[in-house]
C-alpha cells in the first residue's frame, strides 16, 4: 500500500496529547484500511506529522476524523526510504518510554537542516573535460563529502548527477560539515566542477507535494549565489 505523511498544526500541542490521539488512531485504523506507522511532534513549532500506510489519502482523513476529529492540514504520498533518510526512522523510536497509563510518549521533532551541494552537470562535465578526468574529479568530490557526512552525523538522502542532499538534526553540525567540505576540497577540484554549497532548514510537509520540497528548492536557489568558495546560509 502507499505510504502517506500528514501534517497537523495544533497550537499548544504536547507530546502526551499526541500519544493519546495516536492511540485512538490505532483503535480505528483497521476499519479504514490504515496502518499507523509512527509520528513526529514538535511542541515548539506546534506541529505534528503522522506516517500512515493506507489505500488512499482520504482513508487517512477518515481515520483521524473517526478517532479524534483532528483533520490534517495537508497529506502527501511519500517514499519510506526517503522518510528514513531524512528523519532517521519510519517506526516509533526504539528508546520511547511507556508511561504508567500505557502511553508511549515521545517528543521527536521533524525539523531538519539540509545541506545541498551542486556541481556542473556530469554529462556536461564529461563533455568539457573528458570522461576520465571528470570521473577523477567527481570521485574526489564524492569521497570528501561522504567522509564529512559521517564525521558530522549527517544522513545522505540523495546523490543525483550533480550534487548531494544531506540531512542533519543539528544546525551547527550542518554548518560545520559545509565548512569542512570547503576546507578539504582542493581548489583544483572545486573550481573545475564549480562546487556550490547551501544550507537551509524546514519541515517535511509544507506547501509542496514533495518531502522537504520547499526546503530543497530554496537551498538549490541559494546555490546560485554560492560562488567563489562561499557557502550560502539561509536564516535557520
Amino acid at each position: 500500500m502507499p505510504i502517506f505523511m500528514d501534517v497537523h498544526i495544533v497550537p499548544g500541542v504536547k507530546a502526551k496529547d499526541v500519544a493519546e490521539a495516536h492511540l485512538l488512531d490505532m483503535f480505528h485504523q483497521q476499519e479504514h484500511g490504515c496502518n499507523c506507522m509512527t509520528y513526529w511532534v514538535d511542541e515548539a513549532r506546534e506541529s505534528v506529522f503522522c506516517l500512515v500506510e493506507a489505500t488512499e489519502k482520504e482513508a487517512v482523513e477518515r481515520m483521524h476524523n473517526s478517532a479524534h476529529g483532528l483533520i490534517p492540514n495537508k497529506i502527501i504520498e511519500v517514499d519510506s526510504h526517503l522518510v528514513e533518510a531524512f528523519l532517521g526512522r519510519i517506526y516509533d523510536p526504539s528508546d520511547a518510554q511507556v508511561s504508567n497509563d500505557g502511553l508511549k510518549v515521545f517528543a521527536d521533532p521533524s525539523f531538519r537542516i539540509l545541506l545541498v551541494t551542486k556541481t556542473t552537470d556530469t554529462v556536461l562535465l564529461k563533455h568539457q573535460l573528458g570522461e576520465e578526468k571528470a570521473g577523477e574529479l567527481l570521485n574526489a568530490h564524492n569521497s570528501i563529502i561522504r567522509k564529512n557526512i559521517l564525521q558530522h552525523g549527517g544522513r545522505e538522502v540523495e546523490h543525483g548527477g550533480s550534487g548531494f542532499v544531506i540531512s542533519f538534526s543539528s544546525a551547527s553540525e550542518a554548518v560545520a560539515c559545509a565548512l569542512a567540505i570547503r576546507r578539504e576540497m582542493p581548489d583544483t577540484v572545486s573550481a573545475q566542477i564549480d562546487l556550490r554549497l547551501a544550507v537551509n532548514a524546514g519541515e517535511p510537509v509544507e506547501r509542496s507535494d514533495h518531502l522537504f520540497g520547499e526546503t530543497i528548492q530554496f537551498a538549490l536557489n541559494l546555490c546560485h549565489i554560492a560562488k567563489e568558495g562561499k557557502i550560502a546560509l539561509a536564516s535557520l
